[in-house]
């Protein structure tokens, strides 16, 4: 017997992330073929979402995952969007039994040689996650310690528990965890938004489908059919259609149907519920007129999950056709020629669109990842292409990128891409819009834009993202016409649309209204380069040094040589306007 200890090579501190799948040889004995392709896929991912959260695989063993990472909150973090993705993924199972992961964590040194990774904290994570309830996560006493804090969980004591090849009991917390709540909606003023126009005929809002079934893993799938039939309707010229954003900020906070109603300035509401059992679904969709709360149409579906496509169109149509709406010879082509994309890489593009609206690194690497086997799946579906590129734009805009011009290059390439697949995809071409913008082929840009907004003439954030581009063209008159119309659809609009009125303002030299429409920011981070160079070419010396060091304060490493090189105008004066008023408040 060889008693030769491995020659270690490396000794460090570290959180110890240890998962493994429930059931797995059942699901091996019941399909096995089918396990394997399933397991290997799902690991896969993991593997690469761990990276991206800022740990290593060190291991994996057919139906388990260890994994390293240098803090208990990197590890706990990962754990938590790990089992968020897998409640998710059981959504598309097609009847299959779902994959579902115990997750345990552990601190403790470990000992490491070029092949293989030691130590008792690795034995203890894996016999945490034995008390774990199938999709859950459980945490050493030490880790509860180092994260109690960490926001969007609670923890839950469960006691000293005796652990296989464990010579003390151990102290094991469950970690509870939902999905994260958007932090402005707290704090939202909903005071009326000051509609110029009495409420129109042809308007519309559609409300968050009701999750009667409770699971919290539904939550992505009803706001995605809900964003897909806004996205449906925003097509016709003639009807105003309430954009996602103001819809459900506003129904977090009301649920009295005539007030939701006088919020968004619509005269008409769709509502509904959705309730799914496996891959069964039940849906019941209502058009209600919000200040009588007549029901002028109401119907029930009842299907399956991959029925979901034929249901968004019917109620497209029928919705349309309760409100007068002429569907014209184009949409009649659109609609027959439609892509149906495969359910699963659907699925995928829902969830990684929920990630990419948090702006941070780590979810812009883990919506890709999503994006990317949506397009495995589905070379086809050009909506996966689209989304990637989003991915590619944001590394860009962010500073995240190690190579920018690659990043850049990469989202125009996949826009590309999506419209040759998808041609009636609005996406596609937004996509490629801002992509050219800021690679500074203007007229390619605008024709872009000018094509998304022809295919979906009502889309807000498509209205406000094209004013944005039209400001650095010397359109600035009509980047605020498209500006406030997408306000009128977006009536709590984020704060991207007051930063781009307000850099139309500035381009049209009428600095006043810059600094009125930027004090009108929630976060005016963003806004003290625009609100200091506006007061510093009025004359407002002491407004513009107080906005000059809210720069600083918020990037102390800008510098005026390079910030110049980021916004993409066309005629380079027009930009020196802006590094005059900056040289003018303060700022070098």
């Amino acid at each position: 017997m060889d008693n030769t200890l491995p020659d270690l090579q490396e000794r460090k501190l570290s959180a110890i992330l240890y998962a493994d799948i429930q059931g797995y040889s059942r699901m091996m004995s019941q399909d096995e073929a089918g396990t394997i392709t399933r397991v290997t896929r799902v690991l896969s991912m993991i593997r690469n979402l761990v990276g991206d959260y800022g740990g290593s695989v060190v291991n994996t063993a057919g139906d388990s995952v260890l994994a390293l990472f240098s803090s208990a909150g990197k590890a706990l973090h990962f754990a938590v969007e790990m089992q968020k993705e897998m409640s998710q993924e059981s959504i598309w199972s097609s009847g299959e039994a779902p994959i579902t992961f115990r997750v345990g964590i552990a601190i403790g040194e470990t000992f490491a040689n070029e092949t293989e990774v030691f130590g008792h904290s690795i034995n203890l994570a894996a016999r945490i996650q034995s008390v774990a309830e199938p999709g859950g996560i459980c945490v050493s006493e030490m880790v509860y310690r180092s994260v109690r804090d960490w926001h969007g969980t609670k923890f839950r004591a469960l006691g000293k528990k005796t652990l296989k090849n464990i010579d003390e009991p151990v102290e094991v917390y469950d970690v509870l965890f939902g999905d994260e709540v958007e932090s402005a909606v707290s704090e939202l003023n909903l005071a009326d938004p000051r509609l110029e126009n009495l409420v129109p005929d042809s308007s519309i809002a559609v409300l968050p489908l009701e999750n009667a079934t409770g699971d919290p893993a539904d939550l992505h799938l009803c706001q995605g059919i809900v964003t897909d039939i806004i996205t449906n309707l925003s097509r016709f010229r003639n009807l105003k259609v309430t954009a996602r954003h103001s819809t459900f900020l506003v129904c977090n906070q009301i649920n009295i149907l005539p007030e939701i109603g006088q919020k968004l300035g619509v005269r008409y509401l769709l509502t509904g519920s959705f309730r799914r059992i496996g891959n069964q679904l039940r849906i019941t969709i209502e058009l209600v007129e919000a200040e009588t709360e007549n029901i002028i149409w109401s119907e029930r579906y009842d299907g399956q999950l991959a029925d979901i496509f034929e249901f968004m169109d019917d109620v497209t149509a029928t919705t349309t056709s309760r409100l007068a709406i002429h569907i014209d010879m184009a949409e009649r082509k659109r609609l027959a020629t439609q892509i149906r994309p495969n359910l699963h890489a659907y699925g995928l593009i829902l969830r990684g669109l929920d990630l990419g609206f948090r702006f941070r690194p780590e979810s812009n690497s883990h919506a890709r990842r999503l994006f990317e086997e949506a397009r495995n799946l589905d070379p086809l579906y050009g909506r996966s292409y689209a989304a990637m590129s989003r991915t590619f734009n944001v590394e860009w805009r962010y500073s995240w990128a190690e190579d920018p011009n690659a990043a850049l290059q990469e989202a125009l390439d996949l826009a590309r891409h999506a419209v040759e697949c998808d041609d009636f995809d609005a996406r596609g071409y937004s996509e490629m819009g801002i992509a050219y913008l800021y690679k500074k082929q203007h007229d390619e840009a605008i024709a872009a834009y000018e094509r998304a907004i022809e295919l979906n003439p009502n889309d807000a954030d498509l209205l406000a993202e094209m004013g944005d581009c039209l400001v650095y063209v010397r359109q600035a008159e009509r980047s605020v016409e498209l500006l406030k119309q997408a306000i009128k659809l977006n009536p709590y609009h984020p704060d991207s649309y007051l930063w781009y009125l307000g850099d139309a303002y500035f381009h049209l030299g009428e600095y006043e209204k810059t600094i009125e429409t930027l004090q009108k920011m929630r976060d005016q981070s963003e806004g003290h380069r625009l609100m200091a160079a506006s007061h510093a070419l009025i004359g407002n010396k002491s407004e513009a040094s107080t906005h000059a060091n809210a720069v600083l304060e918020a990037h102390p490493n800008f510098t005026i040589e390079n910030w110049r090189k980021v916004p993409p105008n066309k005629y380079p004066e027009d930009l020196e306007v802006f590094v005059e008023g900056l040289r003018l408040a303060g700022l070098k």
